[in-house]
């Protein structure tokens, strides 16, 4: 029986799942006592299911993880939920809505936090499958749950302490307002609908949907109080917000402005209020917008809210307010209880109607900020709140930055985690919600309030909740014990912290600050940061956009009409359903077909995880990760036959032939780049396990597939004479300790296939701990790989010789290589390109081929019994070429002749001409093109003669 590497196969990736989760594959061998390491998977929320961005961060810690244990680490990788407050109240309240119509005013809070519960329950249900089925080796044990009893001691602690030291307080500020929520958000749950000039934007209204104006700058006049004859009796002050106009306390112009600093210490009449408004200077104002006056609206707008706490004998504490927390107009006499964005337009009617409207002037350009979660436009609003002065704790960060005690890998992020830490603002801590962990503060009657971890006699507790980043911030510790009295940090908890780019300032900065002042450390001392999964054509992965994937399809497969049937039931408003649902059947005529976690894992690993941005077509990715799987099982395949002839007990030390110990050295200087890539000496902080895949998977498919097993099947498919038996024991030998130290070292990467091929190899090396000490062990031959590369560069010159003469490999060649400098395997020419060298050979009666990338010609003849067969195959092209040249002979007649007439003709025009030329000119150069092919074969046709 002859036996090839290219056979089918009997692979199955089912086999090998089911076996890998019977099996010992979920985990190798743990080092008793090992020195430990530590990280936490960024806790997903329990909105929903994972996604692909959710999944390279499990495949890339993961690999860390799993990596480390086999240098015998005792390693802890800790899985946790998010309770994700704001994400899973409104995903929640859609849902209610859908199924059952049912609002959150329709219910008590303990019925509405029952649904939340139950829904968390089913999504952390959900999501562990998800990372078991991705073959995550998470310390499933030592879970946590952002809500759970243990946070909330924790988190009550944390705030009570954090106010006990001053840095939390309580204080009216201007924050992120959703209306629809009628809560505060954080910046990042806040985006931006980018439009250029004056258009409508679609927004529903009391049931209703309607065109909201965006765009344009209304120009409303503000009669001056005491005009001075000559001059106009108004100042038009521009502003996209007309229904703020109730709240205006002052106008504002920049002392610099040439045009309009002549008004300032002026007073103007409100033109709807009639109020007597001062105007002040303040540089705040910017001289290229508007009209260079600015209405000063502190209730409702960050830099109005900015430009007054510069004034404050100005603008009194008691700042006006004319929006609501639903977003409706109050203090707005005949607009009151008018819904804030539908006013905008009554309010312009009304300015008009009194002669003080000027028109509006259009903006070229407009950032809309709008809630991430409903959709509903922001609404700044002054509020009072809990905040957290964070300036001294930044401080501290920055110093350890500044001083090398924290570093950050790429580097390139270094700057973002600065510029955060730079920021002095405090962290707004409140939200308005039902969902999430309620602030351990009490009002009492004469409106003071207790900050207590227990209840307050004669007093109400605040009902609003933390901001969920709190609860994050906190997870280096209370996964490791905290704040238990007798858990102690002398290092930091965590090893390595290991997320995405993204996230930089609103979780690692807050862990960063918060652990280092209530645990008197830093939780990590190093920061891994990977970029954003992104759709093939880069767009940011988004439900409404039908680009989300997930990892489960990629592994199990999904058909067009389920990815549509699901989609249809989701909770997304029915024109963005119709928008992703266009979108998946362009992307997805067929679905996804199946490739098994390895083939996920694959996909993703094939991609440079640390880039800004990884644009990703995982789907077609993961199907080359299947047929790498199936590669390796036909490895193993071939290795079986192999070690069925041989009597793999009795081999000990055989001979090894120059390709057995090329092989086993290139497989050290695998390992020792891994080894490399992985940073294993600095506990990951600089890991790049797409390139240490990378690395492993090109000694896997072109060293060892490609070259190596290549060289062995002659000796497997020969007879039994005692020189073929050695060779084969040889062969056997190198198999077996090449294929398990790849399997062992693969299995961190793509663990289900490399598992349960690594297990049926013979001796008891898969797993081991002690593999990158095996690796050490493994003899580094130089010289060898120097002429195995010089060879398979000659094997790279022979193949293209082979493809031009269109020289089937049966037809034996002889040759003779000039090289000072490298030396060439003999053997591995025979077998790869069926090449005998031979010094003696007539270098003037040769063909010369030059070797690819090295000082050296190889000088080649066919074998004498094969000369007249390969002449005549040589005559053949000869005459091929001869006929492919008297074709473009006459079409060049024709374009000549053509040309000519086309010149001859009066009413010809210049472009007819130009194109006949090129004609020309393309068909003499194919013409040349052609003949040099004549002469060449005829050249080598002489050299064979």
């Amino acid at each position: 029986m002859r036996v090839s590497l290219h056979r089918r196969s009997g692979f199955s990736v089912d086999t090998v799942v089911r076996s890998y989760r019977e099996g010992s594959g979920k985990r190798p061998r743990i080092a008793a006592g090992g020195e430990p390491f530590r990280m936490i998977l960024p806790p997903p929320n329990v909105t929903g299911n994972l996604h692909l961005g959710h999944a390279s961060t499990v495949v890339i810690q993961d690999a860390i993880c799993r990596y480390q244990r086999h240098l015998g680490r005792d390693v802890t990788w800790f899985p946790g939920f998010d309770h994700a407050g704001i994400a899973t109240q409104t995903v929640v309240e859609r849902k209610l809505f859908k199924e059952k119509g049912l609002l959150r005013a329709d219910m008590d809070k303990d019925e509405f936090l029952r649904h939340c519960n139950e829904w968390k329950d089913s999504r952390i249900a959900s999501i562990t499958s998800q990372l078991q089925r991705t073959g995550a080796s998470l310390a499933e044990d030592q879970s946590y749950y952002t809500m759970d009893e243990r946070f909330s001691e924790a988190v009550t602690h944390a705030f009570c302490q954090l106010h006990s030291d001053g840095l939390i307080f309580r204080d009216k500020r201007i924050i992120n307002w959703c209306s629809t929520l009628r809560s505060a958000i954080s910046d990042q749950e806040v985006d931006f609908i980018s439009i250029e000039g004056r258009q409508g934007v679609p927004f529903t209204i009391n049931g209703r949907q309607r065109h909201i104006e965006f765009g344009a700058l209304h120009l409303v006049r503000y009669a001056l109080v005491d005009p001075i004859p000559g001059e106009k009796v108004y100042v038009e002050v521009a502003t996209t917000r007309p229904e703020t106009l109730f709240a205006d306390m002052a106008l504002a112009i920049n002392p610099n402005d040439p045009n309009n600093s002549k008004y300032i210490g002026r007073r103007v009449k409100h033109p709807l209020t009639g109020t007597i408004l001062p105007i002040i200077a303040d540089e705040g104002v910017k001289l290229d917008k508007g009209t260079g006056l600015l209405k000063v609206t502190p209730s409702h707008d960050f830099l109005d809210y900015t430009i007054a706490k510069r004034h404050p004998e100005v603008f009194k504490d008691d700042y006006l307010s004319c929006i609501d927390e639903s977003g409706f107009l109050i203090n707005a006499n005949s607009f009151n209880s008018q819904h804030r964005l539908a006013a905008r337009e009554n309010v312009v009617s009304a300015l008009a109607e009194q002669n003080v409207y000027g028109g509006f002037m259009e903006q070229p350009t407009a950032q809309i900020p709008v809630c991430s979660r409903t959709g509903d436009f922001i609404e700044p609003k002054l509020h009072d709140q809990w905040f957290l002065d964070c300036q001294q704790l930044n401080a501290t960060i920055l110093d350890d930055i500044n001083n090398g005690r924290i570093s950050i890998f790429p580097e390139g992020n270094i700057q973002k985690l600065v510029d955060w830490l730079s920021y002095s603002e405090p962290w707004c801590l409140s939200r308005q919600l039902a969902w999430g962990h309620q602030i351990p503060a009490f009002k009492k009657a004469d409106g003071s309030w207790v900050v207590s971890a227990t209840p307050v006699p004669d007093s109400e507790r605040d009902s609003d909740v933390l901001d969920t980043w709190f609860s994050s911030a906190l997870i280096p510790l209370i996964v490791n014990g905290w704040p238990n009295k007798d858990v102690k940090f002398t290092s930091p908890p965590l090893n390595l912290m290991e997320t995405g780019h993204d996230i930089i300032g609103f979780w690692v900065a807050r862990m960063l600050i918060l652990c280092r002042h209530l645990g008197g450390v830093l939780p990590f001392d190093k920061i891994l940061l990977h970029g954003l999964i992104r759709d093939s054509n880069g767009r940011k992965m988004s439900k409404s956009l039908g680009n989300v994937i997930d990892p489960l399809d990629v592994i199990d497969g999904i058909s067009l009409s389920s990815m549509v049937e699901r989609l249809r039931e989701s909770n997304l408003d029915p024109k963005e359903i119709v928008t992703a649902e266009k979108d998946l059947k362009t992307r997805f005529p067929e679905g996804m077909k199946a490739a098994g976690p390895d083939g996920l894992r694959f996909a993703l690993l094939r991609h440079d995880l640390f880039s800004e941005d990884v644009n990703a077509s995982i789907a077609t990715t993961a199907q080359e990760g299947l047929k790498f799987c199936n590669k390796l099982w036909n490895l193993d395949k071939y290795a079986e036959i192999v070690y069925s002839k041989v009597d793999l007990s009795s081999v000990t030390d055989p001979p090894l032939a120059i390709a057995d110990q090329w092989i086993i050295s290139r497989l050290r200087s695998t390992l020792e780049r891994v080894y490399d890539l992985m940073d294993a000496k600095n506990d990951c902080a600089t890991a790049a396990p797409h390139l240490a895949f990378g690395c492993l998977k090109d000694f896997l498919l072109q060293d060892l597939c490609d070259v190596y097993l290549e060289t062995t099947k002659s000796a497997i498919n020969d007879d039994n004479s005692p020189d073929v038996i050695t060779r084969r024991n040889a062969i056997a030998f190198t198999l077996q300790r090449v294929l398990s130290v790849s399997f062992t070292v693969l299995e961190p990467f793509m663990p289900f296939v490399s598992t349960y091929l690594g297990q049926k190899q013979p001796g008891d090396i898969f797993n081991a701990i002690n593999v990158f000490d095996e690796a050490a062990n493994l003899p580094k031959n130089t010289e060898a790989e120097q002429n195995m590369a010089f060879t398979l560069a000659v094997v790279s010159a022979v193949r293209s010789i082979r493809a031009a003469l269109d020289l089937p490999r049966r037809f034996r060649l002889i040759g003779s290589l000039q090289s000072e400098t490298s030396n060439a395997v003999d053997v591995v020419l025979e077998e790869l390109v069926n090449l005998q060298l031979d010094s003696s050979l007539d270098a003037e009666h040769s063909m010369p081929v030059a070797v690819p990338g090295r000082d050296a010609v190889l000088y080649v003849q066919i074998e004498e019994s094969q000369r007249e067969d390969l002449i005549a195959r040589l005559n053949q092209q000869v005459d091929r070429a001869l006929h492919r040249e008297e074709l473009l002979q006459r079409t060049l007649d024709k374009s000549v002749q053509m040309l000519q007439q086309i010149e001859a003709n009066e009413k010809s025009k210049p472009p007819a001409i130009q194109k006949a030329v090129r004609r020309v000119r393309q068909t003499e150069s194919s013409l040349d093109s052609a003949k040099n092919e004549v002469t060449r074969l005829r050249k080598i046709v002489d050299q064979i003669n």
